[in-house]
């Protein structure tokens, strides 16, 4: 069981910090939006850039918070049943569902998100939306980051909820 600890405690750290760092990306969000905003309407002069670094901010935001969230139990839950289940038969079905569901989805969704990657790369893939054409391989990198962290995250729990389901004990 200690190793077990262990292990949960350091992936759980890895999201805390991650998602505490990871959260920085608003700032250069809000900044990106209003400069934006304010050349579109008050200058009558809009960015060529502004709108694709938004979107490549926000989405490697969402990304690399998955795992966060996940951490802090902030992901929507469809709990008609599992609501009236006891701790010990909560934890028993997240285990079920994160082995039988989460973790064969996120294979398939890390394998993908690698070889996009990987490929973008190799390429050296750009934007086509505006004449900036700035590089979308950094984007789709940390999509497969995301993806890995969020997966780890998903193990931390699931050794969490089968440690409580066998022994009883909380990690």
């Amino acid at each position: 069981m200690n190793i077990t600890r262990r292990i949960v405690q350091s992936i759980d750290s890895i999201s805390e910090w991650s998602g505490k760092i990871f959260c920085l990306l608003i700032i250069p969000l809000i900044a990106g939006t209003v400069y934006d905003v304010f050349m579109r309407y008050a200058l009558q002069s809009p960015t060529k850039w502004a709108y694709e670094m938004t979107w490549m901010e926000y989405g490697a935001m969402f990304m690399l918070g998955g795992a966060y969230t996940l951490l802090h139990n902030g992901h929507i839950r469809v709990d008609i049943f599992w609501r009236n289940l006891s701790d010990r038969a909560k934890a028993i079905f997240d285990s079920l569902m994160y082995l039988v569901m989460f973790f064969p989805l996120f294979y398939i969704l890390i394998v993908y998100a690698a070889q996009f990657a990987h490929h973008s790369w190799l390429i050296r893939e750009t934007s086509y939306l505006s004449y900036w054409q700035p590089p979308v391989y950094p984007v789709k990198i940390v999509m497969a980051v995301g993806l890995i962290l969020f997966a780890l995250q998903a193990l931390s729990e699931t050794l969490r909820n089968l440690a409580f389901a066998i022994k009883g004990e909380r990690i």
